[in-house]
């Protein structure tokens, strides 16, 4: 769905949400401009489309998405609410109320390697996606997208 711009509101997204947003235009070239200046005086050059749109100051700090953010957008059939929800292990109860308001679920999975391994919880390390997809899944939650992030870490360049 492209959006209409009828509707504001974008806090927080995934990194990989909010550049679409700036490609589909509802970040401006100019505000893209000034979060690049400002990510790279304070030595965070690469969070600058985190920055778009992440306006807490602890969140900026620790470079992760730690409340439920809201973003709105029309098309000519839906009204599209999205809730970015933290996916960092220290704020699962922020994702699980973001969760548990969806229809509709996008699942980001670091692609790069050993991140992956360590997301499904294989060789016995860690399991945070799994454990998401699974709590995603007991709220009812029938629809899943799997966006796979970070290709370029591991050589995939088409």
């Amino acid at each position: 769905m492209l959006p209409d711009k009828k509707c504001g509101g974008l806090c927080q997204l995934n990194l990989a949400i909010r550049r679409l947003l700036h490609i589909l235009w509802w970040i401006s070239q100019k505000d893209m401009h000034k979060y690049e200046k400002e990510a790279k005086q304070q030595g965070k050059g690469s969070f600058a489309y985190t920055w778009a749109l992440d306006e807490s100051v602890e969140g900026r700090e620790r470079g992760i998405t730690m409340v439920v953010a809201v973003a709105c957008f029309e098309s000519r059939k839906f009204h599209v609410v999205m809730l970015d929800s933290p996916g960092h292990k220290d704020f699962v109860v922020n994702m699980i109320s973001g969760a548990t308001q969806a229809d509709v679920v996008i699942l980001v999975v670091d692609a790069s390697i050993g991140s992956f391994e360590a997301g499904m919880g294989l060789n016995g390390v860690g399991g945070q996606t799994k454990e998401h997809a699974q709590l995603i899944r007991s709220f009812g939650v029938e629809h899943l997208i799997v966006v796979v992030n970070k290709m370029d870490f591991v050589g995939y360049s088409k």
